[in-house]
C-alpha cells in the first residue's frame, strides 16, 4: 500500500469512527426462510468515498441490519459503483465494512459500475476490482481479462457483467461478451436454472428511463449503445432476472418491470440518498428463491424494517413457470 493510499485509508477510518451511523431497529429482523432454496441480499451503489463518511456509514448500517438477522444469507451482491473514484483506499474501506459481517453470508459478488472504472486504465482497474473481491471473505472474482464471469449457486446461475472498456457513464458490451452471455443463459435454461444477470446499468426504456435519470434523452442512465443487442439476448430465453443499480431511485413504481421474457429489477442505493418518493438511504432487497417462485422484498436497512406492502415494488413475487404476480 502506497503512502498516499494508506494515509487516505486511515483518514477514512477515522472519519467513519466519528460518523453518525444509523442504528437499525431490532424489532423486525430479517428471518432467513429455511424453505427457500437460496436467499441473498442485493444492494446498489455504495459509492464509498474518500471525501465523505456518509456512504460508509450507510453501508455500515446495512451490514448491522444483516448482522442482526436470524439465520444467514447465501450471498450478498453489490450492483456497481462500489467506490466513488475507484481508489484503492475506498475499496479497502468497503472490504472492511463487509468483512465485519462476513459470518452472515457464504459468498460475495459485485459488478463494476461507471464510477469504478471511468477515467482509469481499464486493465489495471479490472485487477484492482478483483483484488477487492478477493479481500472480502467469500468474495468471488473473475479473471483479469474482463469483468464477465458466472457461477452456479444452489441450482441458480449468477452472471456478472461489466463494461469491456473504460466509459464515463454507460457501458460498452462487446460482441464477445454478448456471445458469452447468450451461451451462459442458454446453458442455464437447458438445465432448468434461473439466470440472475447482474449489471450496473439497465436497458433503455426500462425501470422508468429516461425519467428516472431525470432527463429526456433516451439513452441516458442505461447501458447505452449496446442496450438493444443486450435486450435481444434476453428475449431469446425465458429464465432471465436482470438486476441493476445506477439510477439511485428509491423503492417504488419503477423498481420492477415485467419485460415479458425477462424481469428487470432496479435497485435503490445502499450508500447515497435516493431519488423519488422514498429517498431514504441504505435501501436494498432480500431475494429468496423457492421451487415455484422468486420473492423480492424491499428493505430499509437503516431503519431495520421492511417497506410497507402498500409501497409499489416492495414485495415482488415471480411465479416460476406461471403467470407473474406483484404488489
Amino acid at each position: 500500500m502506497g503512502f498516499i493510499t494508506k494515509t487516505s485509508y486511515n483518514l477514512m477510518k477515522k472519519s467513519l469512527a466519528g460518523a453518525d451511523i444509523p442504528v437499525p431497529s431490532t424489532e423486525e429482523p430479517i428471518i432467513a426462510d429455511e424453505k427457500a432454496l437460496l436467499t441473498f441480499a442485493a444492494w446498489g451503489d455504495p459509492q464509498i468515498s474518500s471525501l465523505s463518511s456518509l456512504r460508509s456509514s450507510n453501508l455500515t448500517a446495512a451490514c448491522r441490519d444483516i448482522a442482526g438477522m436470524e439465520g444467514r444469507l447465501d450471498a450478498i451482491v453489490l450492483l456497481g459503483d462500489v467506490a466513488e473514484f475507484g481508489r484503492e483506499c475506498e475499496y479497502q474501506a468497503a472490504a472492511d465494512i463487509l468483512n465485519s459481517v462476513n459470518h452472515k453470508f457464504d459468498s460475495f459478488f459485485a459488478v463494476a459500475g461507471n464510477h469504478d472504472i471511468r477515467l482509469r486504465n481499464h486493465k489495471k482497474q479490472i485487477k484492482r476490482f478483483n483484488d477487492f473481491l478477493s479481500s472480502v471473505r467469500g468474495g468471488v472474482a473473475g479473471n483479469d481479462e474482463g469483468y464477465f464471469h458466472y457461477h452456479d449457486i444452489k441450482g441458480n446461475r449468477f452472471i456478472m457483467m461489466g463494461s469491456d472498456s473504460a466509459t464515463f457513464e454507460g457501458a460498452y458490451i462487446s460482441r464477445k461478451q454478448l456471445k458469452m452471455l447468450d451461451d451462459a443463459i442458454g446453458e442455464a435454461e437447458k438445465k432448468g436454472m434461473n439466470a440472475f444477470v447482474f449489471n450496473h446499468q439497465t436497458l433503455k426504456y426500462t425501470n422508468g428511463l429516461p425519467n428516472t435519470w431525470l432527463t429526456k434523452l433516451d439513452s441516458r442512465g442505461s447501458v447505452g449503445l449496446q442496450s438493444e443487442q443486450l435486450r435481444r439476448v434476453f428475449e431469446k430465453h425465458g429464465n432471465v432476472i436482470f438486476i441493476t443499480g445506477h439510477l439511485h431511485w428509491g423503492t417504488g413504481l419503477h423498481s420492477y418491470e415485467d419485460c415479458g421474457c425477462f424481469k428487470a429489477l432496479s435497485l435503490p442505493t445502499v450508500g447515497v440518498i435516493n431519488h423519488g418518493k422514498n429517498p431514504l438511504p441504505a435501501q436494498g432487497y432480500i431475494i429468496s428463491v423457492y421451487e415455484d417462485k422468486i420473492v423480492m422484498r424491499a428493505r430499509s436497512h437503516a431503519e431495520g424494517k421492511w417497506f410497507d406492502s402498500s409501497v409499489k415494488g416492495s414485495n415482488i413475487i415471480i411465479p416460476l413457470n406461471k403467470k407473474e404476480k406483484k404488489s
